[in-house]
């Protein structure tokens, strides 16, 4: 449990994000949702640190239900090997994911739905080992707006990716988080000035058009993708 004198750090608002140097604006019509690693073992983790968690869980909860709303893909990778077969190291220190299937399961809260797509990823890009640049352009979509976990190291590498194969990405500032204020800022800062746009949830929702959250029927994961 995280010690009772700890406070969860702020979510940034439209007031302290950095300048856009992109001049971009997000396209319904080009845009994918991609979200990253909200996995229950990392969601504790960050529970027992300083993260905003809950903010996290409401703002990645109402972009899932907005995007499918308003028909704009939404793709998840997870988080499942810690080492290649040859024995390469893929965690550097981060925090590793336990045996339980439990713990590698998405958070009930935005757990995928049918439809969308979910892909297997082993190092930090969500694009790396995985078929995201492919699904992307199945589905016609070059613009990935990023949220999940952990800011400066899986969403900040997945920007920075998607940016070098000529896509625009978005990274939702108020929808990502870290373990510490400092690393989620370093992230946000660092991807505004090298390799893509940041917005909030607020904003990014707005240009979606769809509603927010609603009860949904019936909904159960759809099959994973490699």
């Amino acid at each position: 449990m995280p010690s009772s004198d700890m406070v969860p750090y702020v979510m940034p608002g439209s007031a302290v994000l950095p300048p856009d140097r992109t001049g971009w604006s997000i396209d319904p019509g080009r845009a994918a949702l991609v979200v990253l690693n909200v996995q229950n073992h990392f969601l504790h983790v960050l529970r027992e640190s300083s993260a905003p968690v809950g903010e996290l869980l409401a703002g990645v909860g109402l972009l899932t239900e907005s995007a499918r709303a308003a028909g704009i893909p939404v793709l998840y990778t997870l988080k499942t090997a810690e080492r290649e077969p040859d024995g390469r190291e893929t965690s550097f220190g981060h925090p590793r994911l336990p045996g339980g299937e439990d713990s590698r399961d998405v958070v009930d809260a935005i757990r995928p739905q049918v439809g969308d797509s979910v892909l297997v990823a082993k190092r930090f890009s969500a694009f790396a080992g995985t078929r995201l640049r492919r699904r992307l352009a199945e589905l016609g979509r070059d613009q990935p707006v990023i949220v999940g976990v952990f800011a400066r190291t899986q969403v900040l590498l997945t920007a920075a990716d998607a940016w070098m194969q000529d896509m625009e990405p978005f990274v939702v500032a108020d929808a990502v988080a870290d373990r510490a204020h400092d690393d989620h800022r370093m992230a946000v800062d660092w991807i505004a000035a090298t390799c893509g746009a940041v917005r909030t949830v607020r904003g990014v929702v707005d240009v979606f058009g769809g509603p927010g959250p609603r009860h949904r029927e019936g909904g159960r994961p759809s099959t994973p993708l490699m």
